[in-house]
């Protein structure tokens, strides 16, 4: 039969798990009881003070006066890191973007080229993602897709920058 801590360490890890997982699959789910000290003396917190202390007195394999005494160190430990670990995962994701509505030599990979009309489209790197913009060429100059060049323009249409080095027609 397991011993009363091991069950416990296998019930607050699966808590743990489902918790996270609802968490990063449907949104932040609130278990947080409204208690002065916010995330320290949460569900989240007791969670993790028991997957500590759990955690410890199953590897320790034994109940005793020191065992639980590690185990109560251990488990604060675990609601001490875990809190300041998702404080900085938490700042990190809130960072705001910054929007780029004006592009200034800036490198591009070119889509798609239409060589007639003198207009395509290229991938730029904006707020972090790559997106499509137009790009209007001069008379003579040849593109093909995949090429990397430097644009300069605004986020709905682009210019290629120093384009002597792009190949031209003679």
């Amino acid at each position: 039969m397991m011993a009363w801590y091991v069950i416990l360490l296998i019930a607050s890890a699966a808590l743990f798990l489902l918790t996270t997982a609802g968490s990063l699959f449907f949104g932040e789910m609130d278990f947080d009881a409204d208690v002065d000290g916010g995330d320290l003396f949460s569900f989240k917190g007791l969670l993790h003070f028991l997957m500590g202390f759990s955690l410890t007195l199953t590897l320790m394999k034994e109940v005793t006066v020191t065992s639980v005494s590690v185990g109560i160190g251990a488990g604060l430990v675990f609601v001490f890191v875990l809190y300041f670990l998702y404080r900085f995962i938490y700042a990190k994701s809130q960072q705001s973007l910054k929007y780029t509505s004006e592009i200034t030599e800036m490198d591009a990979e070119v889509y798609f080229w239409n060589e007639n009309r003198k207009i395509g489209e290229v991938f730029v790197s904006l707020e972090g993602r790559p997106v499509t913009v137009t790009l209007e060429g001069a008379e003579g100059m040849k593109l093909e897709k995949g090429q990397k060049i430097k644009v300069s323009g605004n986020r709905k249409s682009v210019h290629p920058v120093g384009f002597n080095d792009l190949k031209f027609n003679n």
